[in-house]
């Protein structure tokens, strides 16, 4: 699970610090940096999943524009293996020449080092903290990323691993296609491959079954889905009952309407954090969905959080997700103003004002 974040010289976040529970809302204005802290954790995910170079991931334009540094600072601890897992990343950019290099990348569980990569030279530590390989590497590559699975060296592994379920989506079914050529491990931003994940998910019937029974209870005439082969393609459709008959229809993905696709996705994505064991970072999920269609999925989410079986981050600013999820303290304030750094605050639900939370932020009251 994320515990913390760090960030410095990275848009507007500047000497940033958060810590995260297992369900986190994240409210404020628009370009207050709710949506910068995702992009953190989507680069971190990347790069030390190896998905690319440094100066692919991490753009020279992403320093904090009234700031004269060079160097970002990253800062990530996770919670697993009954301990705490700190990784620092420094980022070194060349302005003119637009490249950047790493500075430093450190890993360490409950403060005892798993690895050290500094001027151009990864330093290797076994389980035990017993001095491993030092060896030259590349400067614009993650050494996490490169490191395979051996017996001495399984916490940092577990690590690498965790940090690549780190999932952050805004889902459009707008652009969700119905076909699927290949099976992929991982939904994409926008969701645009969830059929071809739904695909690769379906390959458990464990996962299959759960979430169509969850769908017939949410969905209304809702069967199963299937998969029609053709050639090389798989044609994805949801079949639907007729009242009064008992055969069912098949529609295609695209015959849906938006808020039909937008809640299959949703309680995809909730099923899969709790079976993939995912931290979800979702942004404005309630888009195209229907009052009464909100609450059933956010309340299911909040259960499985709850019960620490699921981490989600969200950004919201829908009623109803901030008067159910302000029941508990799990909401963040994000301000800021003008060329200032980002900064945070709790938000709890108020006292004995019976004013809800969203209402005092639509009139503006909350910071008064």
């Amino acid at each position: 699970m994320l515990k913390r974040i760090y960030v410095d010289n990275y848009k507007c976040l500047v000497n940033f610090e958060l810590t995260f529970g297992s369900i986190c809302l994240f409210l404020g204005p628009n370009g207050a940096g709710k949506s910068s802290v995702f992009e953190v954790l989507q680069n971190l995910r990347s790069f030390i999943g190896g998905e690319g170079r440094l100066e692919q991931i991490f753009k020279h334009t992403s320093l904090t524009r009234w700031q004269t540094l060079h160097i970002q600072t990253f800062e990530l601890e996770v919670e697993g293996n009954k301990g705490i897992y700190k990784y620092l990343l420094k980022v070194d950019y060349d302005i003119e020449g637009h490249k950047a290099r790493v500075k430093s990348e450190l890993l360490s569980y409950n403060k005892k080092p798993l690895l050290r990569f500094e001027q151009g030279e990864v330093h290797l530590y076994r389980d035990n903290h017993s001095v491993g390989p030092v060896y030259p590497f590349d400067w614009h590559l993650s050494a996490v990323s490169s490191i395979f699975a051996r017996p001495d060296n399984k916490l940092l592994t577990w690590f690498k691993e965790q940090v690549s379920q780190i999932i952050v989506v805004q889902p459009n079914p707008a652009l969700m296609t119905e076909i699927s050529e290949t099976e992929f491990d991982m939904p994409s931003y926008h969701l645009e491959n969830f059929v071809s994940w739904y695909r690769h998910l379906s390959q458990d019937q464990g996962f299959a079954i759960e979430l169509n029974k969850t769908l017939r209870e949410v969905l209304p005439g809702f069967d199963a889905f299937k998969f029609e082969k053709s050639g090389d393609q798989y044609r994805f459709k949801a079949h639907f009952r007729n009242e009064n008959k008992n055969e069912s229809v098949g529609y295609g993905f695209g015959d849906l309407s938006d808020g039909q696709r937008m809640l299959i996705v949703l309680y995809a994505l909730t099923l899969a954090v709790k079976m993939q064991h995912y931290t979800l970072c979702l942004d404005e999920p309630e888009n195209f969905l229907a009052l009464p269609e909100i609450q059933p999925w956010i309340v299911q989410l909040f259960e499985l959080c709850e019960q620490d079986e699921a981490q989600a981050l969200l950004i919201s600013h829908h009623p109803e997700l901030i008067d159910y999820l302000l029941a508990s303290p799990v909401g963040l304030w994000f301000e800021r103003s003008g060329n200032l750094p980002t900064r945070v605050r709790p938000v709890v639900a108020p006292g004995e004002s019976g004013v809800p939370v969203s209402e005092l932020i639509a009139r503006g009251w909350l910071n008064e």
